[in-house]
């Protein structure tokens, strides 16, 4: 029964992306600042086609940044969370495999998104300086801090690339704890199994005067409360 119901969930959410995602990707020609209300309105419509609720603690800062926002990685369904949350233009490092998918990975471009290639380290570097460089624009910047999902629901060790970001340009990290996806969907999991995912926004984690491994260790301390 769950593998049936998985299947509606999967059919329903594919048929909602097949519908909207077009119009995301043509958004940009008639208003560049529309993509960014329209990107949360897919995102909200994938959590409802999936009958995933959200619980939001916190609120996302009013006329401050922009900031790295970083979130904890469990389940696919990261990549629409963010969206929905967000105030102000945006753009995040994603998985460079990511935008291979169809459909997805025309979305990510129209949102600028910047890919991330894992296996090679001066890609890698090259990502980050592009992303410097959004952070200067004005755009918030979405990272996963560990990298990759975690196969076992807890926090991977953090890497080291955006807190290198928040170093260089001096840009304060927005920490948010998601909680529940894991369950929901974890990658070792076909299957859906629907509730309530908890999304904690905290406060600002201000960089000044630290080093790299300082911002990364009192950032990763944080994340460690929540696991």
């Amino acid at each position: 029964m769950r593998i049936i119901y998985s299947l509606f969930l999967y059919s329903r959410g594919a048929i909602f992306l097949l519908m909207f995602g077009p119009l995301l990707i043509l958004t940009p020609f008639f208003s560049k600042s529309a993509i960014y209300p329209f990107a949360k309105f897919i995102s909200k419509g994938i959590f409802r086609c999936f009958n995933i609720k959200r619980e939001i603690i916190g609120s996302f800062p009013d006329n401050l940044g922009p900031f790295i926002l970083m979130h904890n990685h469990t389940s696919f369904l990261d990549l629409f969370l963010l969206p929905t949350l967000i105030k102000g233009k945006f753009t995040g490092l994603i998985a460079a495999e990511n935008f291979s998918i169809p459909l997805i990975g025309t979305m990510l471009r129209r949102l600028q998104a910047i890919p991330v290639y894992r296996s090679s380290h001066s890609k890698a570097l090259e990502s980050i300086k592009i992303a410097e460089s959004y952070l200067k624009k004005g755009y918030h910047i979405a990272i996963f801090p560990e990298g990759t999902r975690t196969i076992t629901g807890k926090i991977n060790a953090f890497k080291k690339g955006g807190f290198h970001m928040a170093y260089n340009t001096k840009t304060k990290i927005l920490p948010i704890i998601v909680q529940g996806l894991y369950e929901i969907k974890p990658k070792t999991r076909w299957s859906i199994k629907p509730s309530i995912v908890k999304i904690i926004i905290l406060d600002p984690i201000d960089i000044v005067n630290k080093s790299v491994d300082e911002i990364l260790e009192e950032t990763q301390n944080i994340y460690l409360q929540y696991d």
